[in-house]
């Protein structure tokens, strides 16, 4: 066997750049040794924008001149700018918030598309549960018909993903969610809720089942608490429902004890998704989708609009709570629940997925899970809620502050020295 040999080099490299401050030609070190801003500017960058730069690149000679004067915030701006702040880093925290399994190893779909747009316009990241749009994108071999690649599928999506298209550059905002009514027919939504009502957070959490997982992950989500740590055997059980055996194994008190918690907030929110579903054929509302059963466009509800699962097993516990109409009560106000979530407005109750959203949105919880998303996504580490809880209300009362922006969010927590270092 022959081995070849072949010399090493070692190249010497030095490179030079405009202060932007100053307009002077300084030589840049970075070549050999970095400095301890350059440093700092390169960490910064990496985390914002998940990748990696050379540290004699003028954009990280550019951050660590602001660094060096005490403009982190003004570096952190500069490093979002890049459009793989929103093509890496933003789509895999809301690609991870999308799906039942809570993992960035999924399509791609309208969900995420709808965070990543909100976060690039700097609009009210309240309107993610309230808002009437979504957002789709451009470019070409792009499946792009409304019904069988957007409504129907995730078609055109899939295709965004597959042909690299750059979310940030071709993301547009489309006003107005429409559900589909046949295979050339569409309508307006009757009751639209930004992600809430989007196909992927529907048909991961209305497909087959009651409508109660559709509340605890909205809450998991978006309020950053599993099920577990609101649920609440003091409050009311009026409105749990039939299909909820009171007696387990002839146990009372093993209701009392491991299901009743759960399903006083629960089934007390469910009322909100009365009137929605979701089969292989899409999104449905029995407001716009004919009655008849759960095929094609159909939709499989009561005369008053109530889809059928909402009332089904109605012989478990014959006395539970009958759903009629898609009002909803807050249950999680008792005090335990009303200091972690910090309700404000109209939170007692009200009608449709809408009104739901914004009684999620407005609550103080909202603002402080969202501050706890972004830290995960660009800090690359989970923050303890519970031990840091004054940081977090810190950092939620900031992001109200801002006006409710994603953007600046990421921003702000990036250059903190939790996240940062110091």
């Amino acid at each position: 066997m022959k081995f070849i040999v072949l010399p090493l080099l070692v190249l010497s490299v030095t490179s030079a750049f405009v202060s932007p401050a100053h307009g002077q030609v300084k030589p840049n070190i970075s070549a050999g040794e970095p400095t301890a801003m350059e440093s700092r500017a390169r960490k910064l960058y990496e985390r914002i924008t998940g990748t990696k730069l050379p540290v004699d690149s003028p954009i990280i000679a550019q951050m660590a001149d602001m660094i060096g004067k005490g403009n982190l915030l003004g570096a952190a701006q500069e490093a979002t700018k890049d459009p793989n702040f929103y093509n890496i880093t933003v789509k895999l925290m809301a690609m991870e918030l999308s799906t039942r399994d809570e993992t960035i190893k999924t399509p791609f779909n309208d969900f995420a598309a709808g965070i990543i747009g909100v976060t690039r316009d700097q609009t009210d990241a309240r309107e993610l549960l309230t808002g009437n749009f979504y957002y789709q994108g451009s470019g070409t071999n792009i499946r792009s018909n409304l019904i069988p690649d957007l409504l129907i599928s995730n078609n055109h999506y899939a295709d965004l993903e597959t042909n690299r298209v750059d979310l940030a550059a071709n993301l547009v905002r489309v006003e107005g969610q429409v559900i589909a009514t046949s295979a050339t027919a569409s309508v307006a939504s009757p009751d639209p809720a930004g992600v809430l009502t989007s196909r992927t957070f529907m048909g991961e959490h209305a497909l087959m089942g009651t409508n109660r997982r559709l509340v605890e992950y909205t809450f998991r989500e978006f309020m950053c608490v599993p099920l577990s740590e609101w649920a609440d055997g003091g409050a009311s059980d009026a409105r749990i429902g039939r299909d909820i055996d009171r007696f387990p194994a002839g146990d009372h008190m093993k209701f009392q004890t491991s299901c009743k918690g759960c399903h006083t907030v629960m089934d007390g929110f469910r009322g909100a998704f009365a009137k929605w579903d979701y089969d292989g054929m899409g999104i449905k509302h029995s407001a716009v989708n004919t009655r008849g059963g759960a095929a094609n466009y159909t939709i499989a509800s009561d005369a008053a609009g109530i889809v059928t699962k909402m009332n089904k097993n109605n012989t478990v516990f014959p006395s539970g709570y009958i759903t009629t109409n898609d009002s909803f009560v807050n249950h999680a106000t008792r005090t335990a629940n009303a200091e972690m979530f910090e309700w404000r407005g109209a939170a007692a109750g009200g009608n449709g997925v809408k009104a739901f959203g914004t009684v999620v949105a407005n609550s103080r919880r909202f603002s402080q899970c969202m501050a706890k998303r972004v830290f995960k996504a660009v800090c690359r580490k989970e923050l303890d809620a519970v031990k840091n809880r004054d940081l977090l209300k810190k950092w939620g009362d900031e992001f109200e502050t801002s006006g409710y922006k994603l953007k600046s969010l990421f921003e702000s927590i990036s250059t903190k020295p939790e996240c940062l270092g110091s």
